[in-house]
């Protein structure tokens, strides 16, 4: 499994911890994309000012994976 790493977040527009998926998480994106995703996923934890924690996603090797900024839901549908 991985751990967490110090990565750039292209919306916090900093380094900052980001923490691999958690399998629901990982099956939530596996959705969303539509295809298998591998285990290099990692969602950004830090802190917003309004309270909220970022949870923009990427990839170990790839800051901007994705055309437009995709990021995990607050609540879980």
């Amino acid at each position: 499994m991985p751990k967490p790493k110090t990565l750039t977040c292209q919306t916090c527009r900093s380094r900052e911890l980001h923490e691999p998926l958690t399998p629901d998480e990982k099956k939530w994106l596996e959705g969303q994309l539509g295809n298998r995703i591998g285990d290099d996923f990692y969602k950004c934890v830090n802190g917003l000012p309004d309270g909220r924690i970022c949870l923009n996603l990427r990839r170990h090797s790839v800051e901007k994976h994705f055309a437009l900024t995709k990021r995990l839901p607050d609540k879980k549908e």
